[in-house]
């Protein structure tokens, strides 16, 4: 028998949804994760939204949408990949 085996692994005694410590540590996680600010290098500042995976047990921003609140309720008029283009042309990046 591998010693590893009997070795109790989960120490913070989080609750578990099947095997392995990944998913044990990612419920641990999940709450503590929110929407997150984009500051563009002209200075505008925007919000992405965080989606949550519970299937392979992480996270990821929306792929190219910005909004104007906290809440990602408001769409913003301009796209994460503009804001970019907009900030090479002013020769910021």
């Amino acid at each position: 028998m591998n010693p590893t085996d009997e070795r109790y692994t989960n120490v913070m005694q989080l609750p578990m949804y099947g095997e392995g410590r990944t998913k044990a540590m990612y419920f641990y996680v999940k709450p503590t994760i929110s929407n997150c600010k984009c500051t563009f290098a002209d200075g505008s500042e925007y919000w992405q939204k965080i989606i949550h995976n519970d299937k392979l047990s992480n996270f990821k921003g929306e792929a190219n949408r910005l909004y104007l609140d906290q809440e990602c309720t408001i769409l913003a008029p301009v796209t994460r990949k503009q804001k970019i283009r907009e900030c090479k042309k002013l020769g910021l990046i």
